[in-house]
């Protein structure tokens, strides 16, 4: 019983470990951070700020998620003050933290990554005035959704690696001669001398990770579609006799950017797929480099099936699927 009281009154000790909103935590906890798929935390004293500030920081932490066929936003906020910006709180992998006081001397914008727990992104914007403060949130968007996303990634791939399938990697060294993270769960759909379709299947909803190797193309939007088409309309049949998938024909989709992954550069993609013949549908995401011998593309491409549900966090993992090259 004494042990049991004890237990108790650490684990009190622990939940009471706070930061005032005008400090730094200074405690290294080793440990993983905390946090559902696509969850932040929003520490604001919302008492000092307009509605119209407000709805500006919002708008810029919940803008949707791009290239999914139904609004979802890039984050869920838990909003706190910096009063309860406590133990449990400053745990969690993503953090935004607005430290306001008319004491201060400056106006500073800082990323920490990892500084209690891993893997964590705490950003804190700290100023004099309300204006300012809100200025330089809106300065660094792209640098502060980008920080949690690719953090977000990385809590994902963690995960996998705890959980991988070592036959399924073996075989995509083997067969395409790169290494990526592949989790429990998936298995073989279809295999070809030049693709493999891995499945993850459940009563609600499906998810894919195709790879292929095609003869070496320009790596342009339009190249990387067309091999898509191709392989698809030869590789996946749908659930109706003569269906197939292909990338949907959408104005400003798919979005395309040069990415680089450790050491591999290539081209990115974020789409729609929709089926020919049929009514399925649902987005991708896709990463295509040159070979190491420079004679071939490989494409590692994930896409997912969910009708009734949300996409984001599917499409979240096979993303983290394909992004685990190394």
């Amino acid at each position: 019983m004494k042990k049991i009281s004890y237990l108790a009154a650490v684990l009190l000790l622990v939940t009471m470990v706070s930061c005032h909103h005008n400090s730094t935590p200074s405690i290294k906890v080793d440990n993983f951070s905390t946090g559902k798929a696509g969850e932040m935390i929003l520490a604001i004293d919302t008492s000092y700020w307009s509605t119209s500030a407000k709805k500006a920081i919002y708008a810029v932490l919940q803008q949707p998620q791009p290239a999914i066929n139904q609004i979802e936003p890039m984050f869920d906020i838990i909003q706190c003050s910096n009063a309860d910006y406590k133990a449990s709180f400053m745990r969690h992998r993503n953090i935004v933290q607005f430290d306001y006081s008319p004491d201060y001397s400056a106006n500073t914008f800082e990323i920490v990554k990892n500084p209690i727990a891993n893997p964590q992104v705490l950003i804190v914007i700290k100023g004099n005035h309300q204006d300012s403060c809100l200025a330089l949130f809106l300065a660094h968007q792209d640098e502060i959704v980008k920080a949690m996303y690719e953090n977000d990634i990385a809590r994902l791939q963690n995960a996998h690696r705890k959980l991988n399938n070592a036959v399924l990697e073996k075989k995509i060294y083997e067969k395409f001669g790169i290494k990526m993270t592949v989790p429990d769960g998936y298995f073989v759909g279809r295999e070809e001398e030049d693709f493999l379709w891995l499945c993850f299947r459940t009563p609600k909803n499906d998810r894919f990770v195709m790879i292929y190797k095609s003869p070496r193309y320009e790596l342009t939007k339009e190249n990387v579609v067309a091999e898509r088409d191709r392989i698809t309309k030869a590789y996946i049949q749908g659930a109706v006799a003569g269906a197939y998938p292909i990338v949907a024909d959408l104005e400003g989709y798919p979005l395309a950017e040069k990415l680089q992954i450790r050491y591999h550069e290539g081209l990115e993609l974020r789409g729609l797929w929709a089926s020919v013949r049929d009514k399925m549908g649902g987005p991708f995401y896709s990463f295509t480099q040159i070979s190491p011998d420079s004679l071939s593309c490989i494409t590692v491409d994930g896409f997912v099936y969910a009708p009734q549900e949300k996409k984001r966090d599917y499409l979240r993992e096979v993303e983290a699927v394909v992004k685990s090259i190394q």
